[in-house]
């Protein structure tokens, strides 16, 4: 459990003087993760603190070295470590010391740990500058800038901080046959696993309750 609040939180990013553009995301950000935190099993308090800070880095840079500037900055004013890791390690899917390393930055391992850590850092990178962007959409940039192994990172994590809605239906249906096309304008990933002559649809992610209703009919 992390001692800082929230107030204590926006108090850090006003005295290194965070701009305004660089808070309107840090809000977006906390609103989505709030929301997936609210879901799953996990320090709540500490994903808003995390959410709020995870760009505090970007008060002296806005290059990919942000988030270990951030950290920096959390460790001198004497924040809890499990805060400084949220932000250490929240770039992309979280970065393997060889990525980092290729990427101009220290070695070190800065792949997201905790439920807390991977709800922050997936949160962020389902919101563009403030507006929300799709899972899908996400996975296409990625898989276009991105270290193949993060975007495996990318989506395993999806299904780790989303609480799956599942819903049973025919194995031999022309919906079976067709799930990405009955999901395809919904935002969400699915899994799949048989139940005797039927199908268990996993659905994760923001339309997973409208998606699994519409599966239901």
């Amino acid at each position: 459990m992390t001692s800082l609040a929230k107030k204590d939180a926006l108090a850090l990013l006003k005295k290194y003087k965070v701009d305004d553009r660089v808070m309107e995301h840090l809000w977006a950000v906390h609103d989505y993760a709030m929301e997936i935190a609210a879901d799953v099993e996990c320090d709540r308090n500490l994903v808003e603190v995390g959410s709020l800070l995870h760009d505090i880095g970007r008060s002296r840079s806005h290059a990919i070295d942000h988030a270990v500037i951030g950290a920096e900055i959390l460790r001198k004013e004497g924040v809890s470590e499990d805060v400084v890791h949220i932000v250490e390690r929240h770039v992309g899917a979280g970065l393997t010391s060889e990525e980092a390393v290729q990427l101009g930055m220290p070695p070190g391992d800065y792949i997201p740990k905790t439920i807390e850590e991977k709800i922050v850092c997936h949160a962020d990178n389902l919101i563009g500058s403030t507006d929300r962007v799709s899972i899908q959409d996400t996975i296409k940039m990625a898989r276009q800038k991105w270290f193949d192994g993060a975007v495996d990172r990318l989506i395993q994590m999806h299904f780790e901080v989303f609480k799956p809605e599942e819903v049973e239906i025919p194995g031999k249906s022309s919906v079976s046959d067709n799930l990405d096309k009955a999901l395809e304008k919904y935002d969400l990933l699915y899994k799949t696993r048989p139940q005797g002559q039927n199908i268990i649809v996993s659905l994760y992610g923001r339309d997973a309750l409208k998606a699994k209703k519409q599966l239901a009919k």
